[in-house]
């Protein structure tokens, strides 16, 4: 919930709102996690992004690749960034933290030689 009374949003919706925002961020994007049961019998996996709300926010959690080259932590932060404020300002509500975790390098991004 937002604070709007009768205001309800879909995690599908924050869901998409994470992942727009991260193909924002150059050099970086989400890993997809292998499947779980409830996933594959109702078609909806998450790619990457996991979120978590509570009574004070949301919590959300990338996993992600980043290009080879490309400076770690700078693309972590503009990540970690684009998300929180994607998700503030389309939602209203309120972002505890965004972590996140690199899974692996892409050898064969722009970067590589």
């Amino acid at each position: 919930m937002t604070g709007e009374e009768g205001l309800d949003i879909s995690t599908d919706v924050l869901y998409g709102i994470a992942q727009l925002a991260i193909d924002q961020v150059e050099g970086i994007r989400t890993v997809q996690p292998p499947a779980r049961v409830g996933e594959i019998l109702t078609g909806r996996r998450a790619k990457g992004i996991a979120i978590e709300r509570a009574d004070d926010g949301l919590r959300m959690a990338l996993t992600v690749r980043v290009d080879y080259g490309v400076e770690v932590p700078k693309v972590a932060a503009a990540a970690q960034k684009a998300v929180r404020e994607a998700v503030v300002s389309m939602t209203g509500m309120n972002v505890v933290s965004v972590d996140v975790t690199v899974e692996d390098v892409d050898l064969t991004g722009p970067h590589a030689s």
